[in-house]
């Protein structure tokens, strides 16, 4: 296989996980513990948390964004800031679509799991033995079976002049068992469940596994399991192509800070996988939110397994459940995922099920995500999600 037609795929591929290499730049630089009251000391906390959206959305360069926050499964706030649109003063509403980057893998292992409940996958499953015969997509090329494509990425992580090729260091799979769920939990680099390393490159490998156990495309997955069953009308993949045109037309435009200091318009290629690729609204994610919390897609238990941290081989608590992130703060557990493409856009969902309250944040620039290293797995270190849980929970936290 050509070389060069291999490192240009990639390069479509992985532009989107880039940011586990620019994110090594902010290491140093933790922006300072939040002041933010709580909410026994704030009588309108809505209004309290709308002015610290609105100081933080100044602060961090982004033009536009929406929010929402639920509580008893219910919206009790859904609003937007700036614009959408700066070029023609288009302004962002709780409606407007998003690129929502890696919020898509929650979507993705819900369906993962489901395919579990069903008996039509297991979690132990060798990746090798599920995708012996799968085409694998390079260019306009393609690799037979995964031994194949194992050798070819096994070329690429060890071509010193190839950028991306950090994102397959230490992926053992010619010499390795590596398994379904070292997937879903980050864990298959190195000796698979090791260690985590978050990896969207290689978690984008389960909307493989999701169509050879299902005979079905993962978009077309989406649509049958969650978005028409939802009514998700304002997100892509679409319940039909007149909708996805409409989501498409309204979509947000991006934008990155220019060198005059000024908002310069930005784009992002991705492609649809179950590591990134959807297109959706905080309203319509606010429908997802609430249908796991019935549970509605999967099972209560099925649920708790995926919100719970996942343990390595040593018995070591790790920072990512079964596609979500999962974290313990003063005896309580923070579930949560965010989104980051580099110098394009930004996401972040986090639930405190405890206390049935959900943030839901999209934005059309890299800001909420780019400054706080959230891939180590510490949620804390978002001013976005100090602002809620201050004001929506009984928890005090200053942000870290």
């Amino acid at each position: 296989m050509n070389k060069n037609c291999l490192k240009n795929q990639f390069s479509v591929w992985m532009f989107q996980f880039s940011f586990l290499l620019i994110i090594l730049i902010f290491a140093a630089c933790a922006p300072q513990p939040s002041t933010m009251s709580t909410r026994t000391s704030v009588q309108d906390p809505i209004q309290a948390f709308k002015q610290e959206i609105e100081r933080l959305q100044k602060k961090y360069n982004i033009p536009g964004m929406s929010v929402a926050v639920l509580q008893n499964q219910q919206a009790i706030f859904a609003d937007a800031f700036g614009y959408v649109d700066i070029e023609n003063k288009i302004p962002a509403t709780a409606d407007t679509p998003y690129n929502i980057a890696s919020l898509t893998k929650t979507f993705g292992a819900a369906l993962l799991m489901k395919l579990v409940e069903e008996g039509k996958l297991n979690l132990q499953d060798k990746m090798a033995d599920l995708l012996k015969d799968t085409q694998f997509q390079y260019d306009k090329q393609t690799i037979d079976g995964y031994e194949n494509a194992c050798k070819e990425i096994k070329k690429a992580s060890r071509d010193t002049t190839f950028e991306y090729a950090f994102l397959l260091k230490d992926y053992r799979c010619d010499t390795r068992r590596i398994d379904v769920k070292h997937h879903l939990t980050h864990t298959a680099q190195g000796v698979p469940g090791d260690a985590y390393r978050y990896n969207g490159f290689l978690f984008g490998f389960l909307s493989l596994v999701a169509e050879e156990v299902s005979g079905k495309k993962f978009a077309e997955l989406l649509v049958e399991n969650i978005i028409r069953p939802l009514n998700m009308t304002r997100t892509a993949p679409s319940i039909n192509n007149n909708i996805r045109q409409q989501v498409l037309a309204d979509r947000a435009k991006y934008y990155k800070m220019g060198f005059g200091g000024d908002f310069v318009l930005s784009s992002y290629p991705v492609k649809l996988s179950s590591s990134a690729g959807m297109i959706s609204t905080v309203l319509d994610l606010a429908k997802f939110d609430v249908a796991m919390d019935h549970n509605m897609i999967v099972s209560e238990a099925t649920k708790e397994l995926m919100f719970t941290p996942n343990i390595s081989n040593s018995g070591k608590p790790l920072p990512y459940g079964l596609g979500w992130f999962a974290q313990n703060y003063k005896g309580k557990m923070l579930v949560w995922h965010y989104g980051w493409a580099p110098k394009a856009y930004s996401s972040l969902i986090l639930k405190a099920p405890e206390d049935e309250v959900t943030l839901i944040l999209l934005a059309n620039s890299d800001g909420a995500s780019a400054p706080f290293r959230l891939g180590a797995g510490n949620v804390l270190r978002s001013p976005f999600a100090v602002a809620f849980l201050n004001l929506f929970t009984d928890l005090s936290v200053f942000q870290q």
